[in-house]
C-alpha cells in the first residue's frame, strides 16, 4: 500500500488542539502522527512527501446541504453531473457530502434518490458521495423560500416508504409543525436517517416536541424559519436554546449577518454548529441570469455572492465550505483549533460516518485538506489520494 507523508504542518485533532508535526497515512487510512520531524526511516519508506511549509491541516471537509454548480443540480439524477459537482467541492476541500434535492414531485425525487445512490462508495477524482439529503418535500407552504410552492406537501406513508427504498438516505428535511410529518420523522429515524426541522413555521413547543420525534438539527438557521420573539421564541430561539438541536448555518454573509453567526457560535458553540454552503445550480459561474429549475430562472450577482429569485428573494447560495470556514472565524471570533470541527466532524457525526472520517485520528481515513494563512486550500486528499492540489 503507498504510503503518504505529510510534514511540517500544524495538525488538528480532537485531542491536542493543535501541534507541528507530521502525519503518515498508508492506503486509504492514516497510521500515525506526532509533533515534530519523522525519522529517516519514515520519510525513506514514504511513496510521497508532501513538506506543508507551515500550513493547517485539518479533517477532509463535509458538506451535507449543497444542490449542485456549474450549471448542474441533483435533480438532474445525472451520475456525470455529480462526478463534476464532486470535482469542483474537491477544489474547495471537501472530501465527502451529500448531493441534496428540491421538493419536487415523487417521480424526480426518487430519480435523484437512485442517481445519488449509484455514487456511493465511488472514489473518484472528486469529493465522495455519502448519500442524499431530501430537502422537502414535507414543508410549510408559508416558509417555502426557493422551494417550489406548488410541490410541497404533507408526508405520505406510502411516499416515505417509497423514498428510503429507492437509496440511500442520510439527512431528510421537514417542517415539524405537522402531525403527519412528526410521524414521518420517527420512520425516518428508526431508520438511521438524520432528521432536520427546515422551512417550517414551528413555534418553541413545536421543536421541543419533535425532538421526541426523530428531530435533531436545524436546515439553514436563521433562513426559511419563524423569527424570534422575546414572547414566542419560535423556530430561532429553539434552534438556539434547545441543545437537542445541531444548527446549519450559510456563511456567506449574505443569508447571515456576521452578527448572526457570532449569535449562533455563542449560543451553540462549537460542537452545535454545522458550516453548509446550500450551493445551487448556477454557483461558480459568472454573473448573470441562470436556469434554476425548468421554469425559474435565478440572477447571479456581485461577483458570484448574492443569488436572487426573479422577485428579489436569495435562492441558495454560491458559497465553497472553505470560505464559509474562513468567514465564520472571522465572524465568530473563535480559532480554527476551536472550530475546525463545524467544517467537518459535526456533520460527520449527524449523518453517521464519525466510525471512518470527520476528525483526524488513527484508523479513520486520510480524508484531509491543508490550508494556507488565508484558509484556502492547497490540497485535498481524499482516503490517502491527492485529488486536489494547487
Amino acid at each position: 500500500m503507498k504510503k503518504l507523508l505529510i510534514t511540517n504542518a500544524f495538525i488538528y485533532t480532537p485531542l491536542t488542539p493543535v501541534f507541528k508535526g507530521w502525519l503518515l497515512a498508508e492506503g486509504k487510512k492514516i497510521i500515525s502522527f506526532s509533533p515534530g520531524e519523522p525519522s529517516a526511516e519514515l520519510r525513506a519508506a514514504a511513496d510521497r512527501t508532501i513538506d506543508a511549509g507551515g500550513k493547517a491541516l485539518i479533517p477532509g471537509m463535509i458538506d451535507i446541504h449543497t444542490h449542485g454548480g456549474l450549471g448542474y443540480c441533483t435533480m438532474d439524477a445525472d451520475p456525470e453531473r455529480l462526478r463534476a459537482i464532486a470535482e469542483r467541492n474537491a477544489r474547495h476541500g471537501v472530501t465527502g457530502f451529500l448531493p441534496t434535492t428540491l421538493t419536487a414531485t415523487r417521480d424526480s425525487t426518487i430519480a435523484a434518490i437512485e442517481a445519488v445512490t449509484s455514487l456511493v462508495g465511488e472514489r473518484g477524482r472528486g469529493s465522495k458521495i455519502f448519500g442524499v439529503h431530501l430537502e422537502g418535500p414535507y414543508f410549510n407552504p408559508a416558509k417555502a423560500g426557493a422551494q417550489d410552492p406548488n410541490s410541497i406537501r404533507r408526508a405520505d406513508p406510502k411516499e416515505v416508504r417509497d423514498f428510503i427504498s429507492a437509496g440511500k438516505i442520510r439527512l431528510i428535511a421537514m417542517a415539524p409543525e405537522y402531525p403527519e410529518n412528526l410521524a414521518a420523522g420517527d420512520v425516518f429515524a428508526a431508520e438511521g436517517i438524520a432528521v432536520s426541522a427546515g422551512h417550517t413555521d414551528s413555534n418553541y413547543a413545536d421543536l421541543v416536541k419533535a425532538a421526541d420525534h426523530g428531530f435533531s438539527l436545524i436546515t439553514h438557521l436563521f433562513n426559511g424559519m419563524k423569527s424570534f420573539s422575546h414572547r414566542e421564541p419560535g423556530t430561532i430561539g429553539g434552534a438556539l436554546t434547545l441543545d437537542a438541536y445541531t444548527a446549519e448555518i450559510i456563511c456567506d454573509n449574505v443569508h447571515s449577518h456576521p452578527a448572526a453567526q457570532n449569535l449562533a457560535y455563542r449560543a451553540k458553540g462549537a460542537e452545535g454548529i454545522i458550516l453548509i454552503t446550500d450551493c445551487i445550480r448556477p454557483s461558480g459561474l459568472p454573473d448573470g441570469t441562470y436556469p434554476f429549475t425548468d421554469t425559474v430562472d435565478v440572477t447571479v450577482s456581485e461577483n458570484g455572492t448574492n443569488l436572487r429569485l426573479p422577485g428579489g428573494n436569495l435562492a441558495g447560495s454560491a458559497l465553497t465550505m472553505d470560505r464559509a470556514l474562513k468567514n465564520f472565524i472571522e465572524n465568530s471570533g473563535a480559532t480554527l483549533a476551536e472550530i475546525w470541527r463545524c467544517s467537518s466532524l459535526n456533520a460527520a457525526i449527524k449523518i453517521g460516518v464519525s466510525a471512518e472520517t470527520g476528525s483526524i485520528e488513527k484508523g479513520k481515513l486520510a480524508d484531509l485538506v491543508l490550508l494556507d494563512d488565508a484558509y484556502a486550500v492547497t490540497h485535498t486528499i481524499v482516503e490517502g489520494e491527492v485529488v486536489y492540489e494547487r
